[in-house]
């Protein structure tokens, strides 16, 4: 499974049950609606791929990704091979020059984004070993992924607008949204936003699935009860200790895995 940058609430571990719910719609797009990191898009074996995020920061990292590929793999693998200029850079003691603003601007945040503390890009990690050995395996993900980036179709919308711009019998919604109560995102979702999020995907012609964590309790007071639940090795939990997490998915496909 391929990573690129850290960003919260990755859905890396839960890849396999989406591709099999999508396999089994026989639809041919699939529309990520909240894209965020595009751990899923990067990991699903799909038709045509779209990317969607209301961020505008990443937005305009995934554009240049797939537009300026080579110039911004030339930068980010320039600190990659060099601990100390990974560093010099990190304390702001050179700065990145790349000849196009653009280009730098994308690679100053995929660069924020894989040294902040769990991925938010605001407040940095422990200037420590694992930091640089981080980020220059997220580098080298870059080139493995970057296939499957030049193919994806990249937007910066509204879920109101996307859903309704892409919506029919052929098309696959896949729905990971904010984390109810938390304030990591640029954009949270208030509950007005997951009753308008219901009402959507509630007349949509394509199929669509969504994501919860389980001991969220507003997806169930709005939603109802899911259509299935999965539970999952929890990966962040402490050294030497096995622990799970539940999650569960809403579909109208009328699957239960």
């Amino acid at each position: 499974m391929l990573r690129m940058i850290k960003y919260p609430g990755s859905k890396i571990t839960i890849v396999g049950e989406i591709q099999r719910v999508y396999d089994l719609s026989q639809c041919s797009r699939f529309v990520d609606v909240f894209s965020g990191s595009a751990s899923v898009l990067i990991n699903i074996r799909a038709g045509m791929e779209i990317y969607n995020d209301i961020n505008r920061e990443l937005y305009t990292l995934f554009k240049v990704l797939k537009n300026n590929f080579e110039p911004f793999y030339k930068a980010a693998d320039a600190l990659a091979r060099d601990r100390n200029m990974f560093f010099d850079y990190y304390d702001g003691r050179i700065v990145m020059d790349t000849g196009n603003p653009e280009v730098e601007k994308a690679f100053s945040i995929f660069f924020n984004f894989n040294t902040g503390f769990g991925g938010m890009g605001e407040t940095y990690g422990k200037k420590d070993k694992s930091l640089y050995g981080t980020y220059r395996k997220n580098v080298s993900n870059l080139l493995k992924a970057e296939p499957k980036i030049r193919r994806m179709k990249i937007e910066n919308m509204d879920f109101r607008e996307l859903i309704d711009k892409y919506d029919d019998h052929d098309t696959f919604f896949y729905l990971d949204p904010p984390y109810p109560g938390k304030d990591w995102y640029v954009h949270n979702f208030l509950e007005s936003d997951f009753i308008d999020l219901k009402k959507v995907i509630g007349s949509i012609e394509g199929t669509y699935l969504m994501n919860f964590n389980s001991i969220d309790s507003l997806p169930v007071k709005v939603f109802g009860k899911p259509s299935f639940v999965k539970e999952y090795r929890n990966e962040n939990g402490k050294p030497g200790v096995t622990s799970s997490r539940k999650v569960s998915f809403y579909t109208n496909s009328g699957i239960k895995l």
